[in-house]
């Protein structure tokens, strides 16, 4: 069978059209495949750049931390062994001088709780101080920053508290002086 010339020409413009159609789909196709995968790739590499700025942030933590420990001294170095109270009335003893206030110290109510341990328990100690109010507030501050945990429970402050009998070396007392009695809680181990 043979083809005339025009039936010919019309199979080779099928042809085209169709191999035209074809390389118009696969091109599409194959467009749309990488814009998906330029896509992926594209919040692939965000992601690398998100979690190489949280490892550079979290090693600058660990350096920071690291820093930080060694200024910081460690608790069972804070918390005051039970058999050395001596030592704590000698620390405020110490402060009330650098403060210029005259004290009093006796020892509170050692309330052990139910749960707590014997050994874990804290001290209370009852403190009685007077000078002029800045000194005292000094003391306070002293007091909650030295070298061992302790918290001051009840603090009250009373107008005239300056004993005129009363003088300590360094301190001079006077009526318009204020008495500060304080509640201390010293932890343990």
């Amino acid at each position: 069978m043979t083809f005339s010339y025009k039936n010919k020409l019309y199979a080779q413009i099928g042809l085209l059209v169709a191999l035209m159609g074809v390389n118009a789909w696969g091109s599409l196709f194959l467009f749309g495949f990488i814009t998906r995968t330029n896509a992926t790739l594209r919040d692939a590499h965000k992601e690398l750049a998100s979690l190489s700025v949280r490892q550079e942030q979290i090693a600058s933590l660990a350096k920071e931390y690291d820093g930080a420990y060694e200024l910081f001294t460690p608790l069972a170095d804070r918390l005051l062994s039970r058999e050395e109270r001596l030592q704590f009335i000698m620390l405020v003893e110490q402060l009330a001088q650098e403060a210029g206030v005259s004290h009093e110290i006796s020892a509170g109510d050692d309330v052990v709780s139910a749960g707590a341990a014997k050994e874990s328990s804290p001290l209370y100690f009852n403190i009685s101080v007077s000078g002029i109010f800045p000194n005292t507030l000094r003391f306070v501050y002293l007091l909650e920053h030295s070298r061992y945990y302790l918290g001051v429970e009840k603090a009250q402050v009373v107008l005239g508290g300056g004993l005129a009998s009363v003088k300590r070396e360094g301190v001079v007392s006077s009526p318009d002086d204020v008495k500060m009695q304080l509640s201390v809680r010293v932890y343990t181990r």
